[in-house]
């Protein structure tokens, strides 16, 4: 009996320790709160703007564009993550630029609290050596609080299942 009760118990502890899952958020501008945006000057030197995204587990998403390009920057207790240069990189191409509105974040849920632990979005770039095509690659951030870093990307045939793969290294280890 005793064997049998400690059998059943340590099947069941893993579902006590939460579940790896996805939600959704938008950058639509019909959804954001708009902190600057060249569309509302007179003469702007350059397209830009800056909308504050709304997010989960205390994050925030700064949706910012500029001269063509656009990337998400992180925000977390009033500390914001600049990953402009890693996304620029990571694009793998020039004008570099969120291709949707889509913003998946990864993270655990226990009961009806959801903990994120990183990012998945997509970008489009336009292949510098043919101006004419354009490709499309998943960007994965690491959340870490205030230290949100790029993952890594995600391309071709099984990206969406890759993508999250790279994501879930993030997650919080079990003790």
């Amino acid at each position: 009996m005793m064997k049998s009760l400690m059998i059943y118990f340590l099947l069941c502890v893993p579902c006590l320790a939460g579940k790896i899952v996805s939600f959704y958020s938008s950058t639509d501008p019909k959804n954001v709160a708009v902190l600057s945006d060249s569309a509302l000057e007179k003469e702007p030197e350059i397209d830009h703007f800056v909308h504050l995204c709304p997010g989960y587990g205390g994050y925030e998403l700064l949706h910012r564009s500029g001269d063509l390009r656009s990337w998400i920057d992180v925000r977390f207790q009033g500390k914001t993550s600049d990953l402009y240069g890693d996304v620029m990189n990571a694009g793998r191409g020039q004008f570099v630029h969120k291709a949707n509105h889509v913003v998946e974040w990864r993270g655990v849920r226990e009961g009806d609290v959801f903990t994120p632990f990183a990012l998945i979005y997509r970008v489009n770039a336009q292949d510098p050596e043919n101006p004419d095509k354009s490709h499309t690659t998943l960007i994965v951030i690491a959340l870490n609080k205030g230290d949100a870093k790029l993952l890594g990307t995600a391309s071709g045939k099984n990206e969406d299942a890759d993508a999250k793969k790279l994501a879930d290294q993030a997650a919080p280890k079990s003790e």
